[in-house]
């Protein structure tokens, strides 16, 4: 029997999201050159929440306060994820960024089987492996690097901020049959964009190196349109409204190209370049996702496919 027409939608429309979140890291390197870390995230959030604003009218303002509790739960996580990660990649090259964030779904993976009654078998457990081993590629001192670029402070914060990711995908997982997608997605921008606010107001200047005001150049205007309208406002509308409807184990293969898109953007954009230890660990981590994603999965999970 031929597929159901439009069974594949899904899949296609997350490939383009982890496309666009991958291509984000380098996109925050060129926004880190003028705003600080978490003014960069508060802006961003900020113009996301601007975006979702012409949506909120007639059900969604209904839907707001049934999904106020999910969507505050599940922003706490996504704000934590991307203070950490913002904040990292100040002491982080691009494409380090870019595997690290890898390791969500091996940690989605722990997760899934501590929290939500999932599977962790031998091919997950060997995944997992295969990501610790890649870690300590990553963060061994490689000579052959172009550039002395990552710290063991800046890899941690990131490790860090995949911990938030997963937990905020299993949040999505979690809420996301049940709770309507925009009012949802509303509450996580603006929780998102309140905290990283707050924290920005504690450290005293928006803008980058402590420097009194920002230089809005249009390098920095098309890396927050970027940013805020697609990568986050556009972002996780969508994410929202797909990923529950994909088996977990396709999710994982999925989200195995994420470090590979931030690598080749990287690479094209900012001649990032990774020494060979450190693109052996990306790799690892890379075909530990693999890995880890082809663990069968119970047949209720391959249902939502």
């Amino acid at each position: 029997m031929n597929a159901p027409a439009g069974r594949y939608t899904p899949h296609l429309v997350l490939t383009f999201l982890i496309a666009i979140w991958g291509g984000s890291f380098a996109v925050v390197k060129i926004a880190l050159g003028s705003l600080s870390p978490f003014g960069l995230v508060a802006v961003r959030f900020w113009v996301a929440v601007a975006c979702m604003l012409p949506l909120l009218r007639g059900s969604v303002v209904r839907d707001l306060p049934k999904a106020m509790r999910p969507g505050l739960t599940a922003g706490v996580a996504l704000a934590a994820g991307y203070l950490l990660q913002t904040e990292g990649m100040q002491e982080t090259s691009a494409s380090m960024g870019g595997f690290l964030v890898g390791l969500i779904v091996l940690i989605v993976a722990v997760g899934g089987w501590a929290f939500l009654g999932g599977r962790l078998g031998q091919l997950s457990l060997a995944g997992l492996a295969l990501g610790i081993v890649g870690m300590g590629f990553l963060c061994w001192p490689d000579q052959t690097a172009a550039v002395p670029q990552d710290t063991p402070r800046g890899i941690l914060l990131q490790v860090a901020s995949s911990v938030s990711y997963a937990a905020h995908i299993l949040l999505l997982s979690h809420f996301g049959r049940t709770t309507p997608a925009v009012a949802f997605c509303f509450w996580q921008l603006v929780l998102t964009a309140v905290a990283a606010t707050v924290a920005t107001l504690y450290h005293g200047t928006f803008a980058a190196g402590g420097r009194a005001a920002v230089e809005w150049t249009p390098a920095l205007l098309g890396a927050l349109a970027y940013l805020g309208v697609l990568a986050t406002a556009l972002g996780i509308v969508l994410q929202g409204k797909v990923q529950h409807r994909i088996a977990p184990t396709t999710v994982a293969l999925l989200f195995a190209l994420e470090p590979l898109f931030a690598a080749l953007v990287a690479w094209a954009a900012l001649d990032d370049r990774m020494g060979a230890l450190q693109l052996i660990g990306g790799i690892t981590i890379v075909v530990g996702v693999v890995v880890t994603g082809l663990e069968r999965q119970p047949a209720r999970d391959a249902s939502v496919a």
